[in-house]
């Protein structure tokens, strides 16, 4: 590769930069703050390095060979080819230093690596997650205690007045009051077992499965319920298997939840329709969920995914939030599009994957 900048050695002095000629390209990457190397494959060795590498990996005294860095690099230290790694980042440890580095393409069999000391941007960025943790937390528990504890001062109320004046009270007035205490206990179950289904799927079964033979399982479960609602429910597919790595049981509990929000939407709408499409684009199937309900304003769509958050009378925020996380878990995508009444159109993006006996998804 003769067009390839030589080697350079460790720097024995600060390299000064300033000059009153032009910068010329050598110059640009000795100065650069970033570790540049670049690699030449079919000679197995390492044809350019920048100062800024010496400092990255601290090898002044022993420079690494490419050995090294396929060892790195590479899982359990295989030397396979750059060629697996190229458009990746990867990260491997140094002492109690993080490093980050790129693989990219320059030319077959030539590799440039981009290196840089990641570990001050991965510490900022675990202390920034252990108080988003701590904050999501500290909401969750906020709002169970909100959730358990009205309807348990109800019935502390309620036993109170019953207990003060049992002999007093006539036969149907006693049994109003034990309604009024079963309706409280039912309120605590429910949210017991909502929260039973966010722990429920913590290690899913994913595999390759036609999305559309799900679907048709599905609809069948769930179709006269909806027409007993008086909601139509529509199904746009097209005729074509569609693969998808996903777990039935956790896409068939997100979408039930889906079915759910969008069914109370609908409560009082005219010809009220919840319509189901699926359609392919490049590697990724979108199934989409709309109805012509009652539709959301803008604070209603920024409190989504909030535990706890919820306009129904009888909800607890907890769908939503169940859903998102068996989404994820499949490496799959959720958006939200609303518009006060105008209806809700739900998006999610699944992983389409080849079937089992061909070597393309169809």
């Amino acid at each position: 590769m003769s067009d390839l900048l030589p080697f350079i050695p460790p720097p024995s002095r600060p390299h000064t930069a300033a000059t009153n000629r032009g910068w010329s390209h050598a110059e640009v990457l000795h100065n650069m703050g970033i570790g540049i190397i670049i690699i030449d494959e079919s000679e197995q060795q390492i044809v350019f390095r920048n100062p800024a590498t010496f400092d990255i990996l601290q090898d002044a005294g022993a420079p690494w060979t490419l050995a090294d860095l396929q060892t790195r690099l590479m899982e359990q230290g295989a030397l396979c080819g750059f060629e697996v790694l190229a458009g990746s980042t990867l990260s491997f440890p140094i002492g109690n230093r993080l490093i980050g580095c790129s693989v990219h393409i320059v030319s077959p069999g030539h590799y440039s690596l981009i290196l840089r000391d990641v570990t001050e941007k991965i510490r900022l960025e675990s202390i920034a997650q252990a108080v988003n943790t701590m904050d999501n937390i500290g909401f969750i528990f906020s709002g169970i205690r909100h959730e358990i504890g009205n309807p348990l001062n109800s019935i502390k109320m309620t036993i109170s007045v019953l207990r003060k004046n049992l002999d007093q009270f006539s036969r149907e007035a006693l049994g109003e009051y034990i309604e009024r205490t079963y309706a409280e206990v039912l309120r605590m179950e429910y949210l017991l077992k909502s929260l039973k289904n966010f722990s429920l799927f913590e290690q899913l079964d994913i595999g390759c499965h036609e999305l559309g033979a799900f679907l048709d399982k599905f609809f069948a479960l769930v179709q006269n319920d909806f027409a007993k609602q008086g909601i139509t429910l529509e199904r746009h597919t097209p005729p074509e298997a569609i693969w998808v790595e996903f777990d039935p049981r956790a896409l068939h509990q997100a979408l039930l939840n889906l079915l759910t929000n969008a069914a109370d939407a609908l409560t009082g709408r005219p010809w009220p329709r919840i319509t189901i499409t699926l359609r392919c684009v490049d590697r990724l199937v979108l199934l989409s969920v709309e109805d012509n309900g009652c539709g959301m304003n803008e604070e209603q769509q920024k409190l989504l995914f909030q535990p706890f958050c919820t306009t129904k009378v009888k909800g607890n925020g907890l769908g939503l939030v169940i859903t998102q996380k068996l989404l994820a878990k499949m490496s799959s995508s959720i958006d939200i599009v609303s518009a006060e009444g105008s209806g809700t159109a739900v998006h999610i993006a699944l992983p389409a994957t080849d079937p089992p006996d061909a070597t393309e998804c169809t």
